[in-house]
Parts: C-alpha cells; sequence; structure tokens
C-alpha cells in the first residue's frame, strides 16, 4: 500500500486552528486602479486589503448565501437572522445577542457590525488616532468573548473553553485571522506593521489539514482510515446541526468504482441522539471493508453547509489515492 497523490500540507505551527498566531507572507499589493469592493460607510477607501479580504469571506456572503436561505425557511427563522446582518455588536455589547437591522442587509456582517460604536466612533486593537473618524482602542477586541457573541449559541465557543487552548483570549482569531505585515491603512508614508487577514477562513482544505492529520492503509480485507483532531479547538464539522462532514472511501477497479464506504461527522442529537463529530483531541478509526477486485481507493472529506446537499455540492477539504 502507498499513496499515490494527496493534497499538500503547509507547515504546522502550534499557532494553527484555535491555537496561537500565525504570521504569512505579506499580501501582494493590489493596482491602485484594482476595483475594490463597496462596504458600508466607505471603509475600503481607507482599508483596500481589509475590504477585500472581507469580500471573499463567509461574514460578506452571510445574508446573501444560498444555504442560509434554506435552512433559515426564506430568512423567516427570526433567532437566525440579527447574527447574518446585524446592527453594530458595539451597541448592546459583546456577549449579548444582537439586533437585526432593517438596511442593507445584503453586506452581511461587514466592518460596521464589528468596528463601529453607537457613537459612531470605531475600536480596535491599536486605537490609532486619525482624522478620518474618531477611534477607540478596545481590550475585548479580537477575544473569543467577542467572537462568541454569535459563535456560541451551536456550541463552538463551549468545545473550544474545554479545550486545551480554552485559556487562550486570544485562539478564535490567531487561528481564523492570521498576522501580517501591511500598511493597517492608505496614506503617504505608512508603514507596514502586524495586522490581521479579514478573510475568517473557516472550512477549507488548508485549515482542514493543519487541524487534522489524515492517514490510510490497508488491513486485511478493509482500509483503515484514521483521523487525529491535533490542533482544533472545536469539533468537526462545528456549527448548526445541519453542517456535517462525510469521510469517504470509493474503491475502483482500473477506473470503474465497484464500491464506496461513507460515514458521517454530523450532530444527530435530535435525530438519534447520537453525536458523531470528531471531538478536540480525538483520534477516530474507520474501517472500510475492501470489495472482491479493487485495485485502488479515493480518500475523501467533504464537507456541506446543508446536509441535504449532493455530494457533489460538497466542499472537498482532502483527497488522496490509495493503492491496495
Amino acid at each position: 500500500m502507498h499513496t499515490v497523490f494527496g493534497w499538500s500540507v503547509s507547515t504546522v505551527a502550534l499557532a494553527l486552528m484555535l491555537v496561537g498566531a500565525v504570521r504569512v507572507s505579506q499580501d501582494a499589493p493590489a493596482s491602485p486602479t484594482a476595483e475594490l469592493p463597496k462596504v458600508r460607510g466607505d471603509c475600503q477607501s481607507c482599508h483596500p486589503h481589509e475590504a477585500r479580504d472581507w469580500a471573499q469571506s463567509r461574514h460578506a456572503a452571510a445574508w446573501e448565501s444560498e444555504t442560509f436561505g434554506q435552512t433559515s425557511r426564506n430568512r423567516t427563522l427570526k433567532m437566525c437572522l440579527p447574527c447574518h446582518a446585524p446592527e453594530p455588536l458595539l451597541v448592546k455589547g459583546f456577549g449579548e445577542h444582537p439586533t437585526l437591522r432593517e438596511a442593507d442587509r445584503a453586506h452581511g456582517i461587514d466592518c460596521i457590525s464589528c468596528h463601529q460604536d453607537a457613537n459612531g466612533a470605531y475600536h480596535g486593537t491599536l486605537g490609532t488616532q486619525t482624522e478620518a473618524h474618531p477611534t477607540v482602542k478596545n481590550e475585548q477586541f479580537g477575544t473569543v468573548e467577542m467572537c462568541a457573541t454569535c459563535h456560541e449559541i451551536f456550541g463552538t465557543v463551549d468545545w473550544y473553553r474545554q479545550s486545551e487552548w480554552g485559556k487562550d483570549p486570544h485562539g478564535c482569531v490567531n487561528c481564523h485571522m492570521p498576522v501580517v505585515e501591511r500598511p493597517i491603512a492608505t496614506g503617504d508614508g505608512l508603514p507596514a506593521r502586524k495586522a490581521r487577514v479579514h478573510r475568517f477562513e473557516g472550512a477549507t482544505p488548508a485549515m482542514f489539514q493543519k487541524g487534522v492529520k489524515m492517514s490510510h492503509e490497508r488491513r486485511d480485507d478493509y482500509l483503515q482510515i484514521k483521523l487525529e483532531s491535533f490542533e482544533l479547538g472545536h469539533t468537526v464539522p462545528t456549527g448548526p446541526e445541519y453542517v456535517v462532514v462525510i469521510v469517504e472511501a470509493r474503491f475502483l477497479q482500473g477506473d470503474a468504482e465497484v464500491g464506496k464506504h461513507q460515514t458521517l461527522l454530523a450532530d444527530n442529537v435530535a435525530i438519534d441522539g447520537n453525536d458523531t463529530r470528531l471531538k478536540p483531541g480525538e483520534r477516530r478509526v474507520i474501517r472500510a471493508p475492501i470489495p472482491q477486485g479493487a485495485t485502488a481507493a479515493v480518500v475523501r472529506v467533504l464537507h456541506k453547509r446543508n446536509r441535504d446537499l449532493p455530494d457533489e455540492q460538497a466542499r472537498v477539504l482532502y483527497e488522496a489515492k490509495v493503492s491496495l
């Protein structure tokens, strides 16, 4: 048995998946003429890097995403709506369920949602003064308590606090908002400095493989697949019960598929009383029987934002071909 191909896994630092800060290389500067995403409050005019990051994030798509429309019953489940298009969190304060805003909901969770207070001042970790707007240095910014305002409802933060990294007050951003060197605003002579990426990366191949070790080998008449959560402070998957992960082995004879084995990782407590998600620090072994005549297997980890989606619409977090 040997692995023929697999996803490339970047160097793992202790700062990954809710542990420590990640340093990545500075983003290549965008052309001054490159079109900037439109952000409420025109934040993109002075903060183009952050605006471009945000436009690629799930926060930007929080209200408009097709999955949210499906799982919120076409945006009629009232408990779900405020966190997907909130009034500024600082109006009520971190930890308090936000208020759904009336206008511009298509912008989802944007700059104003997190940074602006009731008086129009903008909060952050630095408090750098500027003529553009009032600025407040806020020690709570980037803390687990801030993220918990919306992410606590489905247990993600509870799992984190129970994990070995749960005492790190900045664990969420250290993983999901890695550090880069770049100017934090436009202007002549402004130096590059430590800033955080605002893409809020989550269920992607890179993030999954930084937090979960995968291995697989033939054992007698079955394929053994091992998953180890080693740099991860919450379950896989995390979030609402309709978010699921599937560990799949497709068995091949030549190019023909001769069998398939799938294992569901999901919060099924409301369905059958079982929670099969991969827990922080857990090692899981899956044994997939090998069909007669199979000469190879393709192991995949699929992530679905809605369990009712067909496999073809799932995001592939991991894939490797194994010779049997």
